[in-house]
């Protein structure tokens, strides 16, 4: 394993040491996060472990993404990919999947909480007459 691929792993599994009290599963439609409160979440096939800080321009959103079944080996394709956006208070960010599952994160006025909403979205086609 090389050193990149170690510092991945290492952040990957302390992101997840800390997203244990957090998640969102298909049951539960929404969580509410505070600031550096990891919490895990499943989109479809991908796996997602994110946590905010909150900042003058609105709440500053990590997010380690990962295929949800590693039974495998390791390749570029299950490797985790590392996302760093600002969301601006008063609104919301979109992380879709490619299987119709999507996470909505909302920063609320003054960057005090992000509420992350799970979404499944469906193709809507007329009624067979």
């Amino acid at each position: 394993m090389t050193t990149g691929k170690r510092i991945v792993a290492a952040a990957f599994g302390g992101a997840l040491c800390l997203a244990t009290s957090s998640g969102l599963s298909a049951a539960d439609a929404s969580v509410t996060m505070k600031p550096l409160m990891a919490a895990s979440f499943d989109a479809g096939s991908k796996h997602v472990v994110s946590y905010f800080a909150s900042g003058e321009n609105g709440c500053r959103l990590t997010m380690m993404v990962i295929d949800s079944a590693l039974d495998e080996e390791a390749t570029p394709a299950t490797q985790a990919t590392r996302l760093v956006v600002t969301v601006a208070d008063g609104k919301a960010a979109h992380f879709d999947s490619a299987v119709g599952s999507s996470l909505r994160f909302s920063c609320a006025q003054g960057a005090e909480t992000m509420r992350v909403d799970k979404i499944n979205r469906v193709a809507a086609h007329p009624a067979a007459e």
